[in-house]
């Protein structure tokens, strides 16, 4: 589950609640090519004019958390909006060094395991490939949007929502998702409740293997 924090959350909480009213339920279903519901897929909803409470959701500096747990990053995949500063706390009694070599955001965090550490700000779009500089197979993701409406599909390849009146570009994003279903764009006019179903056009990649139990840095 994604933790974020912000004291101004409130404020934007204030604000979301005044469109409340004049937002409507769109429920969105991602399946494979065989029908199946795909989890874990990320949807978002880009507006076709950014509104008030667009924009000021958009503003508000947002801090949000990826760990790192049974060396493995936690969430595996961590959708933000623009301008997200996200902490990387270190849960596991072992050292890790991570970082990112991406276009949308390059860094570094070097050995650490207790110590505080600032929050890194991702200000660009796009997605960004966490690594561990000493447990190779670790793999994360951070996928950096420029709108208030996102989140993941759940375990049964739903996720619900709450868009103001208005026209949007559905799209969605996933690491194993193929070429062809990354560009995916779907247009939509909400004005009432809506049922959505995307079916990718290609098969999934096939999944990376996880690591090895004996593995010879587990003391780092």
């Amino acid at each position: 589950m994604v933790r974020i924090f912000n004291y101004k959350i409130i404020s934007v909480f204030m604000i979301l609640s005044s469109f409340a009213s004049q937002a409507s339920n769109t429920n969105i279903l991602v399946v494979d090519v065989d029908k199946k519901p795909l989890s874990n897929i990320v949807v978002f909803a880009e507006p076709e004019i950014k509104t008030a409470v667009a924009e000021s959701t958009l503003s508000v500096p947002y801090t949000a958390i990826m760990d790192q747990v049974n060396r493995q990053f936690s969430p595996h995949i961590l959708v933000v909006n623009k301008n997200t500063n996200i902490d990387f706390p270190n849960s596991d009694r072992i050292k890790h060094h991570v970082y990112s070599f991406s276009p949308a955001k390059t860094f570094e965090i070097q050995l650490y395991r207790e110590k505080k550490l600032d929050p890194r700000l991702f200000d660009k779009v796009g997605e960004v490939i966490l690594g561990c500089n000493i447990h190779d197979w670790m793999v994360g993701y951070v996928y950096v949007v420029d709108t208030p409406w996102f989140g993941k599909t759940d375990g049964e390849g739903n996720i619900n929502l709450a868009l103001p009146d208005g026209k949007y570009t559905l799209k969605i994003w996933h690491p194993l998702l193929q070429k062809v279903d990354q560009s995916f764009t779907q247009k939509i006019t909400v004005s009432s409740h809506t049922n959505i179903t995307i079916k990718v056009k290609e098969a999934i990649k096939p999944r990376y293997a996880a690591y090895e139990d004996d593995d010879e840095l587990d003391d780092y």
